[in-house]
């Protein structure tokens, strides 16, 4: 083994106990995207507003909205694309079995736990977390 290398993984020792819990994170955080609550958040900070009107086509004229969506951290709007939903106490790390159930627990929570934030303010926020470990 390497300098800093994490033992092989026992099951498949081609990867190292690291490069496994790394992957069963990214598995854990892709199921994330479809959380019911994550959609309850979401459509609790939307807003609609009003972005102009139609400049041709049949709705030529017309008012044309969109979705924006208030951060929690600096009350600015913004588009779908430019939000995240963050945990409020964060998911934390996974690295051993025993990490797991809590880990779990974190990350799939109740909407009350959950925050939608603008893209700018998460990367402050995650941050700030890294520091404290």
């Amino acid at each position: 083994m390497g300098r800093g290398r994490t033992p092989p993984y026992p099951a498949h020792p081609e990867w190292t106990t690291s490069r496994f819990w790394s992957f069963i994170r990214g598995a854990l955080r892709a199921k994330f995207r479809s959380w019911p609550e994550k959609y309850v958040v979401k459509a609790a900070a939307r807003h609609v507003a009003l972005d102009g009107t139609y400049k041709t086509g049949r709705h030529k004229g017309e008012p044309k909205y969109s979705n924006r969506y208030e951060c929690a951290v600096c009350s600015g709007l913004f588009m779908d694309k430019d939000v995240e939903v963050d945990h409020i106490i964060p998911a934390g790390s996974l690295k051993c079995k025993e990490d797991l159930p809590d880990f779990v627990d974190r990350m799939f929570c109740s909407a009350e736990h959950l925050r939608v934030v603008c893209k700018p303010c998460h990367k402050e926020i995650t941050a700030a977390e890294r520091k404290k470990k």
